[in-house]
């Protein structure tokens, strides 16, 4: 049992290890970020006041290291990226407009597979056709219909510069107005 022993108390013994091993991992990376933090804070006040100096501020240096950088200001790469945005949009609409195109078409082709069916018959011609036959028997109605003759009086034809007055008949019609009106128009 000497050996059971010897190694439950190894293994505690590395797990005390581990543990102040760990704990001033942590301690150590805390103290190190405050230190960065502190460090960094102090060459930023010192770059601003040597900045400062030379009269540079922070946007002039900005300005500077873009125009090094790209050899173009900072307004000129805002403008640059401007316009690529609109391209890149222009392109991006009109790829959707294609993609939404050919979804129609592929959609359109697998139902066709999936489930061929008659092309849909169009209705119009045959409304088209019944309309032009209706106004052909209209006309041809029309056109048969005998014009209206003028009734004869039995042969008193009388002239149209005479001042009578037209008599009337038993039913109270006007007799002899037709007969005149029909020989003014002749």
């Amino acid at each position: 049992m000497d050996e059971v022993k010897a190694m439950s108390r190894a293994g505690e013994n590395v797990g005390r290890a581990m543990g102040t091993g760990v704990r001033t991992a942590r301690t150590g990376a805390a103290r190190a970020s405050r230190v960065g933090s502190d460090v960094t804070r102090q060459a930023v006040a010192l770059a601003e006041q040597e900045l400062a100096e030379r009269g540079i501020s922070t946007d002039d240096l900005q300005e500077r290291i873009a125009q090094r950088a790209t050899g173009m200001s900072r307004k000129e790469l805002a403008k640059r990226g401007k316009k690529a945005r609109k391209e890149w949009d222009k392109r991006t609409a009109k790829q959707r407009k294609q993609l939404a195109k050919g979804a129609k078409v592929a959609r359109k082709e697998l139902a066709g597979r999936i489930d061929p069916a008659k092309p849909k018959r169009r209705k119009w011609p045959w409304i088209v056709l019944l309309l032009a036959g209706l106004a052909g028997a209209a006309a041809a109605v029309l056109s048969r219909r005998p014009e209206e003759l003028p009734i004869d009086d039995g042969g008193q034809f009388k002239p149209s510069g005479t001042d009578e007055q037209p008599s009337s008949t038993e039913n109270g019609q006007v007799s002899g107005v037709r007969s005149q009106q029909s020989s003014e128009n002749r």
